[in-house]
């Protein structure tokens, strides 16, 4: 089900009456689960199996690494392996004498290492196998030796990377002792199942959801303006503009050859506009159904296209992925050395391997890893750039001004790596865009151009607030007929046919 389709308005309209008629909290998140699974096994019910043991196998990890710590300073305290192991297996059915048992560090880090080999393991099968098939292969082909790797005909289960994501950081959390483990699985499966984040993000920290399910929710704290409205916005945004945006790129992307530059650049413009409508535009969705459930989710985007520095950019752009590898990538990989031993080499080292998993996080293919790594040249470029300009703060207006266009100029280009279909038609397209060199005669509808006027206007008011909060403030009856004319308004404009989220490949 995608969000802009009648069926999951149908679907949330079940959802939500039967949730606020249940009376008891339980009974609530109980039916929130059961709903979860119905909404995932809806596109494949067989993946839901993968679902169900990352949710398994990090649970109990959680209970594992929530043990008494032994100090193995302490003579006659540590724990010997074998014994410990032994232990574990005999109470494995007893949990007050199993979670009352000590573990020592060394038991800890194996618990970590299973919760990273079974999640990174499933995901690395199911995404990344086929693209290292084919790179090993062409690999020793051009090393001349050539072999055959087998590659699987392997469907990607929908929400993956997210959901593993998800769940790596409850563990790993719950390893640095950052939260507490729970113990009931029910909680602990709805935090990783809870349908309007599941399978697109944003990717939810359990030190977030998790406390939320342990307070009763109200109708009354509903924010039924807000979250209407925000989901309204969002439907706007994915069904209007990137719906409609999506046949011109993808007719673009798929003979870029034979298109003039002019059309080079409607077309990469309109891919950026296009995956910040769709993926935003469901954020804002997904936000606003967990608001109309009492729950609140993280923001995701935060006005990326305004920003005046790519830095700035990427604090801004899929929030929770981009703090998510800042935490747990970036942050280890900084604290391998003591302060005063991180050169400029090794800060930028850190940054460059951040930005290359982004990459291949998105998509399995170089051109993704290209993407990464070009973002990733970018933002130790402007580190140093930075650094460079700060002693003269009277030009900090003339470069905030300047850095607007210039960073959604760069978004732009490196983007042609992210939608393009492989490594060498991005590399044709980025010519016919940085270089204005192509030779093809064909044209696109350039009068779609004129849709970026409105479009930037709209994005500007909304980033000044200009409308915020106006809807809280007119009568029921006036905000009932406003938002009526306003649903009306955009179906009409919405595409006929509803596209599927660009972030669902992911």
């Amino acid at each position: 089900m995608v969000f802009t389709e009648f069926s999951f308005l149908f679907f949330f309209i079940l959802v939500f009456c039967v949730y606020w008629g249940l009376q008891k909290h339980n009974h609530r998140k109980t039916w929130l689960l059961v709903c979860s699974y119905i909404f995932y096994g809806a596109w494949d019910w067989r993946f839901l199996s993968l679902l169900l043991l990352s949710t398994l196998v990090d649970y109990f990890v959680g209970l594992m690494l929530s043990r008494p710590q032994v100090d193995s300073s302490i003579v006659g305290q540590e724990i010997q392996t074998n014994e410990a192991v032994q232990k574990e297996w005999i109470n494995l059915f007893s949990w007050d004498s199993l979670l009352t048992q000590p573990i020592n560090q060394q038991q800890r880090q194996a618990w970590l290492a299973l919760s990273l080999v079974v999640n990174l393991g499933l995901l690395g099968f199911f995404k990344y196998y086929n693209f290292f098939a084919d790179s090993a292969s062409n690999l020793l082909t051009f090393l001349g030796l050539p072999v055959s790797i087998t590659t699987l005909q392997i469907i990607l289960p929908a929400g993956i990377s997210f959901y593993t994501f998800q769940t790596l950081s409850y563990s790993i959390d719950a390893y640095l002792r950052k939260l507490k483990p729970v113990r009931n699985f029910w909680n602990f499966s709805l935090f990783v199942a809870f349908f309007p984040q599941l399978v697109a993000g944003p990717i939810v920290r359990a030190s977030t959801f998790l406390p939320q399910l342990l307070t009763p929710k109200s109708l009354s704290e509903v924010d039924f303006r807000g979250c209407l409205t925000l989901f309204l916005v969002g439907y706007f945004k994915k069904a209007c503009i990137s719906d409609n945006l999506s046949p011109l790129v993808d007719q673009y992307f798929t003979n870029p050859e034979i298109y003039t530059v002019s059309s080079c650049w409607i077309a990469v413009i309109c891919f950026a506009i296009q995956i910040y409508c769709d993926f935003s535009g469901y954020s804002d969705m997904a936000i606003a159904c967990a608001g109309l459930l009492g729950y609140k989710l993280p923001l995701n985007f935060n006005f990326p296209y305004l920003s005046s520095n790519i830095t700035l950019l990427w604090q801004r752009w899929h929030i929770t992925l981009f703090t998510w590898l800042r935490d747990y990538i970036y942050t280890p990989l900084m604290k391998m050395r003591p302060k005063e031993q991180r050169t400029k080499l090794f800060r930028s080292r850190n940054i460059l391997i951040l930005m290359l998993t982004s990459g291949l996080w998105h998509g399995a293919a170089w051109h993704f890893v290209a993407w990464g790594g070009l973002n990733g040249i970018a933002l130790i470029v402007h580190k140093q750039w930075s650094s460079w300009i700060a002693p003269y703060k009277r030009l900090l207006p003339l470069r905030n001004m300047l850095g607007i266009p210039l960073t959604f100029y760069w978004f732009c280009a490196s983007a042609i790596f992210f939608r393009s279909n492989d490594l060498g038609s991005a590399i044709q397209v980025g010519k016919s865009f940085v270089l204005l060199n192509s030779l093809g005669s064909q044209n696109l509808n350039v009068q779609i151009g004129w849709i970026f006027i409105p479009l930037i206007i709209m994005h500007w008011a909304a980033y000044k607030g200009w409308f915020a909060d106006w809807w809280q403030k007119i009568p029921k009856w006036s905000f009932a007929v406003f938002y009526g004319v306003l649903v009306s308004t955009i179906l009409r404009f919405a595409a006929i046919s509803p596209q599927p989220f660009v972030y669902f490949q992911f």
